[in-house]
């Protein structure tokens, strides 16, 4: 799959630099999660072992991948948002110029593509990716990547540095919980949003983080499937809610990664309080 700069081929038929491009789940408990998600989502799953980039399991929604899982380095399980580039390994040496650190080194990996994981100035980790010929990725649907917001104290950071590195314009929103939200554009579509955590609510535990967007399906709804993702053992941190993508809340899976989930189908113009409001931390 080619990966091209805005401007030079028409976006509906390349993938742009910067834009979302995988995801990954680094867990704790990779057969915990695996069977969370599979219950929820419907994903199948096949596992690829490579002397380099060691074991990944891909996930599948109806024949189409949709993500990756596998296990955590540490003691912490979190998604990962990947980044489409042209070349990993130059893009990856500018991210470290611009005060990006790697923390796994480029791997290729079959089927996929070649990847690394940095984190940048805003101390928020995130992939680059180049994507193998192969590559394929399912977004837009339930079950599927539909969403991803950059939280980090950092936002004029995070906005220089991913700008810098991928040339996003901005547009700057403001709503209620959210006085600093940015949603950054290539080729005059949006593409990704940074939000600046709310300091009355961070504490000395508190991680920037990427907040991935999965898709509801509307005949079930969020508030229905938040009810089955408790059942599947999951918390919520953040009630159900309606905003201009959606109806949202955000849950914790059993192994303790944050994520969203989203029905684009009840977008509205104006945002709900949540009843309970708990955007970072445990």
């Amino acid at each position: 799959m080619a990966v091209v700069q805005p401007g030079e081929a028409a976006p509906r038929w390349e993938l742009l630099a910067g834009m979302p491009c995988w995801i990954e789940l680094a867990t704790t408990d990779v057969e915990q999660a695996c069977g969370f998600y599979a219950e929820l989502f419907g994903w199948e799953y096949q596992t690829h072992q490579d002397d380099e980039a060691g074991e990944h399991i891909v996930a599948s929604r109806d024949g189409f991948p949709v993500a990756s899982i596998r296990r955590a380095a540490g003691d912490h399980s979190s998604w990962r948002l990947f980044l489409a580039t042209q070349d990993v390994d130059s893009a990856s040496a500018q991210a470290v110029e611009d005060g990006a650190q790697i923390t796994v080194p480029p791997a290729d990996v079959p089927g996929l593509g070649r990847k690394t994981v940095l984190v940048g100035p805003s101390d928020a980790e995130f992939g680059l990716l180049s994507p193998a010929e192969s590559w394929q990725f399912d977004v837009g649907l339930p079950g599927t990547l539909m969403w991803a917001e950059l939280v980090t104290i950092k936002a004029q950071t995070a906005d220089n540095f991913f700008q810098g590195i991928f040339g996003y314009t901005a547009e700057q929103f403001g709503a209620e919980n959210r006085s600093n939200y940015a949603v950054w554009y290539l080729a005059g579509e949006s593409v990704l949003a940074r939000v600046s955590m709310i300091r009355d609510y961070i504490t000395p535990d508190t991680r920037p983080h990427w907040l991935l967007y999965l898709g509801a399906d509307a005949d079930e709804g969020i508030d229905g499937l938040v009810h089955r993702a408790i059942g599947l053992g999951a918390r919520v941190r953040v009630d159900p809610y309606g905003s201009s993508i959606g109806r949202v809340a955000v849950l914790r899976d059993p192994t303790g990664a944050r994520f969203a989930v989203v029905d684009d189908t009840q977008a509205t113009d104006w945002f709900d309080s949540a009843a309970n409001f708990d955007p970072y931390d445990d």
